[in-house]
């Protein structure tokens, strides 16, 4: 496929992939000042140390404090990315006990984008206007992406495990993202379909007139993986009565579907499933749907389920992944009640991921200052960053050989179901590399 045709592609693309990556969670947001909380020596930081990490004492409130910044929309119906900020701000609460950034506290400074073109531009403003920013962190921007990136590589900003949409973001030279976006997270749902036995599927969309962009731009993919995309279900804004689009993907020969929709409107396909007692089934995300929220589902439901993302949920197996002993510790004591156990979601995950990554790099750098020059530098120089199993080691400059996605430097994603008996997720053994099937 030709590159201009398929920027064009991706231009339509993108609105849907925004929605993958913003479906769900609506939970309490995170966001404030420096913490200089007494040191941790047990608990999650204890366990910490015990898988390589450090715990040098609390941060010291004499020193200035190390601001960084995050945007998100996080009081838009249905598009809600309040985890991103609750899961960051728990880990900046966690770190400032272990050290914060060497020696000073770490203050996360939160901004609602809103969903909204000029909010968002707002909350970019704010970022690279504040000089005692030194880097964003894990945001999202679904309405002004471009710009807002403009204004950051122009102040020289970098965006730490960013959540990008569009090939400006992810080939941008002060983004370092740890996944593929919102493109990723629709994209892993037909492989995590796959690996439930589904070979004929549908993708549910809201309605926007650009969906023949995702199976133009997804046929190498869905061809690589021997699937048949019958249709592409658009749903208005406007529509009351929800059993008319299962029954749509049924009578057209589908044995699954991808949800690609607001968590609202996911949650009355659920519904309408249900109550037709479907065998429909359907793939979502771990950023989605936490171990609590599937448990509330009928069995029939989430029998029928399969899920994906770039990071396993939180409630995965800790023998296999025992970092989530410490990420859950430092969610509990957040206090909120959506990090707690099996409410996380692998939004929260990601943010927690964005807070260690940064101290991380900056401490193997052995950076005398943190500035943003000195986090550009560091990033750009760091190779194999330990992610404990959750990614593959990371080194935040890596390019890919696709020509689309070359500033992507993890195609990888975990796709997995859930075990009724046991009420609980099951992880695959492997993980699923998009860019590899996209060829």
């Amino acid at each position: 496929m030709k590159l201009k045709l398929v920027l064009r592609l991706m231009a339509a693309f993108v609105a849907l992939a925004v929605v993958a990556a913003a479906c769900g969670s609506s939970k309490s947001s995170g966001g404030g000042a420096a913490t200089t909380a007494s040191p941790s020596s047990g608990g999650g930081s204890a366990k910490f140390v015990s898988l390589g990490g450090w715990n040098d004492g609390a941060c010291k409130a004499s020193q200035p404090a190390v601001v960084v910044g995050m945007s998100e929309p996080m009081d838009v119906a249905g598009t809600s990315l309040k985890d991103y900020a609750d899961g960051a701000q728990a880990a900046v609460d966690a770190f400032n006990k272990r050290g914060g950034i060497g020696g000073g506290c770490l203050s996360l400074k939160v901004c609602d984008g809103k969903g909204d073109g000029p909010t968002e531009l707002s909350c970019a403003r704010q970022e690279t206007e504040n000089t005692s920013m030194v880097a964003g962190l894990a945001s999202t921007f679904t309405r002004s992406e471009a710009d807002a990136y403009q204004l950051f590589e122009k102040s020289g900003l970098p965006q730490v495990g960013a959540q990008v949409t569009m090939p400006g973001a992810w080939n941008s030279p002060i983004s370092f993202e740890f996944n593929m976006g919102g493109a990723g997270a629709l994209l892993a749902g037909m492989p995590a379909l796959k690996s439930i036995g589904v070979k004929k599927f549908v993708v549910l969309l809201p309605a926007s007139g650009q969906s023949g962009a995702l199976k133009a731009f997804a046929d190498p993919l869905i061809k690589g993986l021997g699937m048949n995309l019958v249709q592409i279900i658009e749903i208005p804004p406007t529509a009351v009565e929800f059993t008319q689009f299962v029954l749509t993907a049924q009578n057209a020969g589908a044995e699954g579907a991808v949800l690609a929709l607001p968590g609202n409107v996911g949650s009355q396909i659920l519904d309408a499933i249900g109550s037709l007692n479907s065998k429909l089934k359907l793939a979502g995300s771990w950023g989605t749907f936490s171990q609590k929220d599937v448990k509330t589902l009928p069995d029939t439901t989430s029998a029928n389920m399969a899920f994906s993302d770039a990071v396993p949920p939180a409630s995965a197996d800790p023998t296999k992944w025992p970092i989530f002993n410490v990420i859950l510790d430092d969610f509990n004591a957040s206090g909120k009640a959506n990090l707690a156990g099996d409410a996380a979601t692998a939004q929260a995950t990601n943010g927690w991921l964005s807070v260690y990554a940064l101290i991380k790099v900056m401490r193997d750098a052995k950076a005398t200052s943190v500035t943003r020059a000195t986090v550009k530098q560091a990033f750009d120089k760091a190779k194999d960053v330990p992610m404990f199993g959750l990614l593959p080691p990371w080194t935040p400059s890596k390019q890919s050989t696709n020509a689309i996605f070359k500033g992507i430097s993890n195609p990888t994603y975990w796709t997995g179901h859930w075990d009724t008996s046991k009420k609980a997720f099951v992880v695959d053994a492997k993980q699923v590399d998009l860019l590899a099937l996209l060829g």
